[in-house]
């Protein structure tokens, strides 16, 4: 008895030391901090970057130093498109995209979250990037693509028309040269307006519209505050077509290299971070028009109904969205 007794007890003793070693190694790895770069092609002066470098800070500061950031604007990293495709190779990349960019990532369905009027307000916009409709998108995205997303609610205000003339009728559109993204949405959105959608790059797009290489453009108002365009380009028509699903994305295999706990410090931040910028963007549009005006930009009322027959077959224009996906997301987005 004796014997068996000392052979349990040592067998007891080198079990702890190894679950004692197990122990500390598990801490030295957790304790082993991640540094993740962030990427916009926005200057940094824009409102979401200067924001997001809040919610860095932040969420740097309650994990301990466990995930720490770096900051590249401007397009210091490259296209948006660059910084996908880095964050679906697994690189600890995340970057600033909108729901469309993403669409061609193995989840057709998120381009229409960005189709023109989708939704009328930022309340409903809110509720349906949180939905369980976009969740399932979001979940699919991270398995097909190897991308997380963070959140996508990042509403910097409705997008309007910046030109060198005024567009109060669809019809006014006919032939102007105009800065498009190669992104489906715009795309299908302005094909019908008979726009001849010429493709820049945001960071580009000043010295496109100085020179005549486009002359007219689309953003919202906090946006053309940040990229100056107004000082090339006179008139803004309200037309409020767009209301971009925005927001942060990262690699998904960097995510999952987190802690439980860190993972849901990243969505609480970026998540309260796109409710910070859209509440900023409704308060700053009446400032950022006086400005304007004082600075010699004419602003024009648009004819929305007008905008909004001549854009609606939008929602009939891809092949892979399944049938009643429209109503699907108006259902999500009015929470009915």
């Amino acid at each position: 008895m004796t014997i068996l007794k000392t052979g349990m007890t040592r067998r007891l003793a080198l079990g702890g030391i190894a679950a004692a070693l197990c122990g500390l190694t598990a801490l030295s790895a957790a304790a082993e901090p991640v540094t993740i770069r962030i990427a916009s092609v926005n200057p940094p002066t824009t409102e979401s970057v200067v924001i997001v470098q809040e919610v860095a800070d932040t969420i740097t500061e309650r994990t301990d130093g466990r995930v720490k950031f770096q900051l590249f604007a401007s397009g210091q990293l490259g296209t948006t498109t660059d910084s996908l495709e880095q964050a679906s190779q697994g690189q600890p990349i995340i970057t600033f995209v909108s729901a469309s960019f993403m669409a061609g990532f193995g989840v057709p369905e998120l381009a229409v979250v960005e189709g023109p009027f989708v939704v009328a307000n930022n309340e409903e916009a809110e509720r349906l990037a949180f939905s369980d409709l976009m969740q399932g998108y979001y979940d699919r995205l991270a398995e097909k693509a190897g991308i997380r997303v963070l959140a996508l609610n990042w509403f910097d205000g409705a997008r309007h028309m910046i030109g060198s003339a005024p567009y109060p009728s669809p019809d006014d559109l006919q032939g102007v040269l105009m800065r498009v993204p190669p992104v489906d949405t715009w795309i299908k959105t302005f094909e019908p307006l008979g726009v001849v959608a010429t493709t820049v790059e945001a960071a580009e797009a000043y010295s496109a519209l100085a020179q005549g290489v486009v002359t007219a453009a689309e953003s919202p108002l906090t946006g053309l505050r940040a990229s100056r365009w107004y000082e090339v380009a006179k008139h803004i028509t309200l037309t409020g077509h767009f209301n971009l699903f925005t927001g942060w994305v990262m690699s998904e295999k960097t995510f999952e290299s987190l802690s439980d706990t860190d993972q849901q410090i990243l969505l609480e931040e970026f998540r309260k971070g796109g409710q910070k910028l859209t509440e900023i963007s409704e308060g700053l549009a009446a400032e950022i028009r006086a400005e304007f005006e004082a600075a010699g930009v004419t602003f024009h009322e648009a004819d929305l109904d007008g905008y909004r027959a001549k854009t609606a077959e939008f929602y009939t224009s891809f092949p892979d969205w399944p049938e009643g996906l429209f109503e699907d997301v108006r259902a999500a987005a009015t929470g009915q």
